[in-house]
């Protein structure tokens, strides 16, 4: 009866997403699903018995579980209790704190091996697809990206899903009697859910992107994921070490942020729990608005951020899948993508709307800014075959000189730096405004030097960077991403080498990643002359760009009419 049941369910699978279909026929077999219910079962089962035993206790014994008060001079740490009896010889103890730790502990356990697992799963499979070729047939089938993709996703980590719905009914269990909230119980499931869809496609994104790793790529993948996850998770456990600078926006991006409204939900003792405190949420702002004081709120936020970049990721998934040689998002989308980012990092960054304080809230802003360009410049700048189709072409074609800056602002192949200068423009213009009506102890002119000098110098790096993808070198995107990063890291080694101290050779600071640090202590004479060789950098970088461009689209066009 079950196995026709069976039967009859993937049928309709295969019906509905073949992709799917495939994957579960190949990792939904009798053996691997007892496999995973007796890993499930067995880790269940000593994690269970772990904490019982961390329940028998004598009397006179210390533990956190227990409700006698201790005396500080013989045992200073306070979240322990001395295990006193009733009248019937029974230990009185926390059993709802017990629960809640068994919640949490399954809780981030469930964080880490959903996320981490599925996605090396994913990566790995992708990239042995790529290795084989099967990738590219899959491309010609008629099936669309959402269909082909979305049915990996449901997939491969098809075995991941099983062993956490199999943990559900003692995670839930451990959550009802440490008297967590069912709803947010419910809600927890909810983002974590979400949370995989986001960090699945940006996995799968990924191991479109990033080919020729091998097996590398999956476990650079996962450990990226794992660091970043061990990295953020600390921060929402402590609870009240929030920065209240952008830096909080990564914390939600882990859904290990809303374990404490469940936490709070039980009403048991702070000081008896000891992580996921609430004070961190509690002061949490965006735009001087305490939007997650409110679970409700708080869920609807977290869902909402997660939701926003995983439409943004899936863009450059499904264009990736069509066309491998083609950029990761278009440039239309570009600009999107930036007015999003700027309103969500400056969102961060004036927590305190009415007080912005030192320098450093600023500097923090600016490397947010610099990473966020560090991975936007070569997801639109196009490499040299499409480059050489669009000089081609261009030649070939009179009407299109008419709309040039439409296609250099628009164009799939064209070249990058107008593009790029379009999204500084977009972050800047969001910012000027920021400085100049919020009220903050530095100084505003010095700040806005410092911006200014951020943005030109990357558009010095994007102009490079597309005219190193120009070279005749089959590893031209390795030498583009050396000589970035060369031009990126010098700078530091220098003033590391000079031992800098603040205030000292500022001019080094203009042509660094961060100018904002040196912008207060340099002189006009500095400032102008810094200007100047930048401004001779881009007009001679473009210059070049241009005629390697020019020439590329004439040879092209003589090797068609010969």
């Amino acid at each position: 009866m079950l196995s026709k049941i069976y039967t009859r369910v993937i049928d309709n699978v295969g019906e509905w997403n073949p992709q799917l279909f495939r994957e579960i026929q190949g990792r939904l077999k009798p053996k691997t699903i007892s496999i995973v219910v007796v890993a499930s079962a067995i880790g269940q089962f000593l994690l269970y018995m772990y904490f019982k035993g961390m329940l028998s206790l004598k009397e006179g014994s210390y533990s956190r579980y227990c409700t006698g008060i201790v005396d500080e001079n013989n045992y200073p740490n306070s979240n322990y209790g001395i295990c006193e009896t009733d009248l019937v010889g029974n230990l009185d103890i926390f059993k709802e704190l017990w629960w809640l730790d068994l919640f949490t502990t399954m809780s981030i356990m469930g964080i880490f091996i959903l996320l981490v697992v599925g996605s090396y799963m994913l990566i790995a499979d992708v990239s042995k697809e790529n290795s084989k070729n099967t990738l590219n047939f899959i491309r010609l089938t008629p099936q669309s990206a959402m269909t082909i993709l979305g049915g990996k996703i449901l997939g491969v980590p098809i075995l991941v899903y099983l062993f956490g719905i199999l943990a559900i009914p003692l995670h839930s269990i451990a959550g009802l009697k440490a008297n967590v909230s069912f709803p947010l119980i419910l809600g927890f499931y909810g983002i974590l859910a979400v949370a995989c869809l986001f960090f699945y496609t940006a996995s799968l994104l990924f191991s479109l992107v990033f080919t020729g790793l091998g097996n590398f790529q999956a476990w650079l993948g996962s450990m990226v994921i794992f660091f970043f996850l061990s990295t953020t998770i600390g921060i929402c456990m402590e609870g009240d070490s929030f920065s209240y600078t952008s830096f909080d926006w990564l914390l939600l991006f882990n859904p290990a942020l809303f374990l404490a409204y469940g936490v709070k939900s039980t009403f048991l003792s702070p000081d008896a729990i000891n992580y996921f405190s609430f004070k961190g949420l509690n002061e949490l702002s965006w735009y001087g608005n305490f939007w997650w004081r409110n679970s409700f709120n708080g869920l609807l936020l977290i869902l909402a951020n997660f939701g926003i970049w995983t439409f943004w990721l899936w863009q450059g998934v499904k264009r990736r899948f069509h066309n491998p040689t083609d950029t990761v998002i278009s440039k239309y989308h570009s600009y999107l993508i930036s007015a999003c980012f700027i309103v969500f990092n400056v969102g961060f960054t004036l927590q305190e709307i009415n007080y912005w304080g030192d320098d450093g809230k600023l500097v923090i802003l600016q490397v947010f800014n610099f990473f966020f360009f560090l991975l936007l410049i070569p997801a639109i700048t196009p490499h040299r075959q499409n480059l050489q189709d669009w000089a081609r072409f261009r030649h070939e074609n009179s009407l299109s000189h008419r709309h040039i800056m439409t296609d250099l602002l628009l164009g799939e192949k064209s070249p990058s730096p107008l593009s790029i200068v379009v999204n500084i423009s977009i972050v800047n213009l969001y910012i000027i405004p920021s400085l100049l009506i919020f009220p903050f102890d530095d100084n505003k002119l010095s700040s806005l030097v410092g911006f200014f000098f951020s943005a030109t110098m990357i558009i010095i790096y994007g102009t490079i960077f597309q005219l190193l993808l120009m070279v005749k070198n089959q590893k031209r995107n390795l030498i583009a991403s050396g000589v970035i990063s060369s031009l990126i890291f010098i700078p530091f080694l220098s003033l590391a080498i000079l031992g800098v101290k603040n205030g000292e050779f500022p001019i080094v600071w203009l042509f660094s990643a961060f100018p904002l640090v040196g912008a207060n202590f340099a002189h006009s004479l500095t400032i102008l002359s810094s200007l100047l060789i930048q401004t001779i950098i881009i007009i001679g970088s473009n210059y070049q760009l241009k005629r390697v461009l020019n020439n590329a689209g004439m040879s092209e066009t003589k090797a068609l009419l010969t």
